[in-house]
């Protein structure tokens, strides 16, 4: 692929991003489905243009979500998971060959984003709700945990079946056309 068909390919895909992030402020219940959208349009950068593109894909729209987002949260979900996850899950799967460990490895970055998001959410932008969530009952919060940790399961492989539809559909039938 030439330097300026990347570019185009990196461009639009930061714009479609964008306007999920865009999104948001229009359609407040989807505040993380909306982030998930964005980051899942990152596989087609993966694909087509290697992890490094898609890295700065990432960056574009994190930053830019920071600055434009009408909802800061979901500002944040993008950019301390939803955004960088499709890009980390093609570097473990290509890298990692034992299923087992890549489940440890991915569930293990899932819970440190989490905490880190946390963090973030409580002390850089003080928002009240989520440091009323971790002052909760212990068991609730060890409850919301065990939640979340399956609904990512499910997250990760719709991102691996969405990255395969992509790939063996949507690819050959419409891009590999455009690009010749």
């Amino acid at each position: 692929m030439k330097q300026r068909q990347k570019i185009t390919l990196g461009g639009m895909l930061v714009a479609l991003s964008m306007v999920c992030m865009m999104l948001t402020g229009l359609l407040p219940m989807a505040d993380y489905a909306l982030p998930a959208a964005a980051g899942i349009l990152l596989i087609a950068a993966v694909v087509e243009l290697g992890h490094r593109w898609a890295a700065l894909c990432y960056l574009a729209v994190a930053l830019l979500s920071f600055f434009l987002a009408p909802l800061k949260d979901s500002a944040l979900f993008y950019a301390t998971f939803l955004g960088w996850y499709p890009i980390w899950k093609s570097v473990v799967e290509g890298w990692q060959k034992s299923i087992p460990l890549e489940w440890v490895i991915k569930l293990l970055t899932f819970n440190l984003a989490v905490g880190a998001g946390l963090a973030a959410a409580i002390w850089l932008f003080q928002l009240e709700a989520y440091a009323d969530l971790i002052s909760a009952a212990p068991l609730v919060v060890v409850g919301g945990a065990v939640a979340l940790n399956l609904v990512f399961v499910i997250y990760d492989m719709a991102v691996s079946r969405l990255a395969y539809s992509y790939i063996h559909w949507f690819r050959p039938r419409y891009l590999q056309k455009i690009w010749k």
